[in-house]
């Protein structure tokens, strides 16, 4: 159903998608006009809002997938095995879980969620700019706290956004929105890698903060702030079906995290240059720019349960193939699972928006993603330690066959329908 409402006192002039231009008499008298999201009244035009957040998730998810690429660098230089690794990734990512659900409500209920956004990507700045100056390993893994504590804004108040200003086409929609992020993800191991080649890793690391303050002032120009939904509370947005999407999501996600987090370290070791590495990365998470719209689409076609399914089953065929084949076979297996990874996001995200109470979008997508967020910043450190324990990366990768298959068995029990509970 349209969350589109006409506003008391306002002429609605004409339609666009979902979004209907209002003029509305203000309460001093005057004439003021503006399009409306539900109960939203603003001057940005539904195009330009979902343009703001292509620009903004490409962004986001640069610096959220940045991290792997640093990882030779920072083990040469700090001396570090696998299981420190892992612990790095742990922190770089625990923020964004622990705090995604109590950020998305707190924006629910106060109403701003533009001012969470570009409180995040400033944040997540200062993080990239201490990491640059770091003198211990001990230090990287404390200020990268920052970074997670960043992202952990973006996911809820972009969804409510677009949901807002197209509540017919979610699938659609978030599927172009995640092109954005794709582009992000596979631009940034190329970037880090020949930047890092020219110079060093930490002045990569600190290059990484300018694009993300201009983010925020990009953000801070171009929206305005909802109004609020006084009645939203975290336990409000919670329900069954929505705890079954963000603990299926979540397994399904450590599987992903696990093979992007560790695969240049995993080429370099076997003998690959780090730009190489850095390289096949690049064009692995290039299908993330395929998938993401797929996805977007096919759930707006099948429904999220078939999506789902689809994507879980897939990823334990092609993690069975990784475990049980090397060279490049085991290449097109990670592939193929970067792409099924990926396919799932806008997926998520519209079946969250569903199940979410009216006015608690983002209380409901940051339970999922912190969920999520949660379980995959968990599993690298055991990942790094079963990798050290095993004395290979492959075999411990391996071991994500069983995580993948449970995603699976969980994803058949998603209702064809969600309904808010």
């Amino acid at each position: 159903m349209s969350r589109v409402r006409r506003s008391t006192g306002a002429g609605i002039h004409r339609v666009r998608g979902e979004c209907t231009w209002a003029v509305a008499v203000r309460g001093s008298g005057g004439i003021g006009s503006g399009w409306q999201y539900g109960d939203v009244t603003t001057k940005t035009q539904p195009r330009a809002i979902l343009g703001v957040f292509i620009v903004a998730h490409t962004m986001n998810d640069f610096y959220a997938t940045i991290l792997p690429a640093f990882l030779p660098a920072v083990a040469s230089e700090f001396d570090l095995d696998y299981t420190e690794l892992g612990i790095l990734s742990f922190a770089f990512t625990l923020l964004t879980g622990v705090l995604q659900p109590a950020l998305g409500s707190f924006a629910d209920r106060s109403g701003r969620r533009r001012w969470m956004l570009v409180l995040g990507f400033s944040v997540a700045a200062v993080g990239f700019f201490a990491m640059a100056i770091a003198p211990t390993f001990w230090f990287i893994v404390t200020v990268s706290l920052l970074c997670g504590l960043g992202a952990a804004t973006y996911h809820p108040q972009a969804t409510a956004f677009i949901v807002s200003a197209y509540p017919l086409r979610l699938g659609r929609m978030l599927g172009i929105h995640g092109w954005g992020g794709a582009v992000g993800h596979f631009l940034a191991p190329a970037a880090a890698v020949l930047v890092i080649a020219a110079f060093n890793w930490r002045v990569a690391m600190a290059a990484v903060a300018i694009p993300m303050v201009l983010t925020a002032i990009m953000l801070r120009a171009r929206l305005d702030e909802p109004p609020p939904t006084r009645s939203a509370t975290l336990r409000g947005a919670v329900t069954g079906q929505l705890m079954l999407v963000a603990i299926t999501f979540g397994l399904f996600s450590v599987v992903g995290r696990s093979f992007l987090t560790f695969i240049v370290k995993m080429l370099v070791d076997e003998g690959w240059q780090e730009t190489s590495a850095g390289f096949l990365l690049t064009i692995v998470l290039l299908v993330g720019a395929i998938a993401q719209p797929l996805g977007g689409w096919a759930f707006d076609r099948v429904g999220g349960r078939k999506v789902f399914l689809w994507a879980t089953g897939a990823t334990v065929v092609l993690v069975a193939a990784f475990a049980v084949t090397g060279g490049a076979v085991s290449l097109i297996a990670l592939t193929g699972i970067a792409f099924f990874s990926f396919s799932l996001y806008p997926v998520v995200l519209a079946l969250a928006s569903q199940l979410a109470p009216e006015g608690q979008t983002g209380g409901s997508v940051g339970l999922v993603f912190g969920v999520a967020g949660l379980m995959t910043a968990a599993a690298q450190p055991a990942v790094g330690a079963i990798a050290e324990a095993a004395g290979d990366i492959r075999i411990a990768l391996a071991w994500q066959l069983p995580v993948a298959l449970l995603s699976f068995v969980l994803a058949t029990r998603i209702t064809r329908k969600p309904e808010v509970e």
